[in-house]
């Protein structure tokens, strides 16, 4: 299969006339007809019906153009990166972080100071779960990611403090109560909690676990989410307390109330993860800006 044989597809989906895509594509009606048999033999399904004034979509071809559309959106975009990338200085520079990372604070005014200074360079920042993440940086799709791990990594890995954030208690403004930081493990456990499951983040919900059962906290769970922004919006809607990371703090919200607590002193490391063997120039560039940010 050829990625001229998927292109010619899709203009003879869009237009519905052999003619017209093969003037849209630059060949003959005869080679666009001859590559389409091909391809409909190499899948072994017809992706149109023949009619006596021409083609019509079928409902195979229907889901094989949305599907084929979006992968050869993504070549283009690839081969515009590259083209851009012939251009710059640096290329471009990919990042990943939790997005309550990236709301005020140390690591923002970090990207905003590489930014202006290095305005040739394309930026990009992905924001997903821990596991998402470190996969991404496995396979080479981002360059490095600020994360709360609690695991050790591959040799390959550079594990680069960032921060130590603290804990806190977030709970609904509509119980129309004050929580104090003073407040008793026992009093805590006659509150609903909502948490993050296991399988969104493995070692911190385990790191988690251990941290309430040294302070005797047994959270009777009603609700389960996958993202601390998740978390907050069920603590809003009054489902229950959460415990969420204070950075959360510079996006108040009036259907939220939040409090340190004197039993929970423990703090999250937050760390900027990357591989020894980048040879990304951008790349030093903001680990340098980083690293004079401590």
């Amino acid at each position: 299969m050829e990625l001229r044989q998927l292109k010619y597809f899709l203009a003879v989906a869009e237009t519905q006339n052999i003619r017209s895509a093969a003037q849209r594509v630059h060949v003959t009606q005869p080679a666009i007809s001859r590559k389409i048999k091909e391809l409909e033999s190499e899948l072994g399904v017809q992706l149109f019906d023949r009619l006596p004034r021409g083609l019509r979509l079928n409902r195979a071809g229907k889901v094989y153009q949305k599907e084929l559309g979006a992968i050869i959106r993504q070549i283009d975009d690839a081969n515009e990166r590259m083209r851009q990338f012939n251009h710059t200085e640096y290329g471009s520079l990919t990042l990943g972080a939790p997005d309550f990372v990236l709301w005020e604070g140390e690591i923002t005014q970090c990207v905003n100071q590489f930014h202006h200074a290095n305005i040739e360079v394309e930026l990009e920042v992905y924001s997903d779960t821990p596991m998402v993440l470190l996969k991404r940086l496995e396979l080479d799709q981002i360059d490095g990611a600020f994360l709360y791990h609690f695991s050790d990594l591959p040799s390959e890995y550079v594990v680069h403090p960032v921060a130590q954030d603290r804990l806190v208690l977030a709970y609904p403004a509509c119980w129309d109560i004050d929580i104090p930081r003073s407040i008793t493990v026992e009093e805590l456990n006659q509150f609903s909690a909502v948490r993050l499951p296991r399988s969104t983040d493995p070692n911190y919900y385990d790191w988690q676990e251990t941290l309430f059962q040294e302070i005797e906290w047994r959270p009777g769970v009603t609700q389960w989410a996958h993202g601390e922004g998740t978390m907050l919006g069920l603590v809003a809607s009054g489902n229950g307390v959460a415990i969420v990371n204070e950075r959360h703090l510079s996006r108040q919200s009036k259907m939220i109330r939040y409090t340190s607590l004197d039993i929970l002193p423990q703090t999250t490391p937050l760390h900027f993860i990357y591989k020894h063997t980048s040879d990304n120039p951008a790349l030093s560039t903001f680990l340098q800006l980083l690293s004079g940010r401590e």
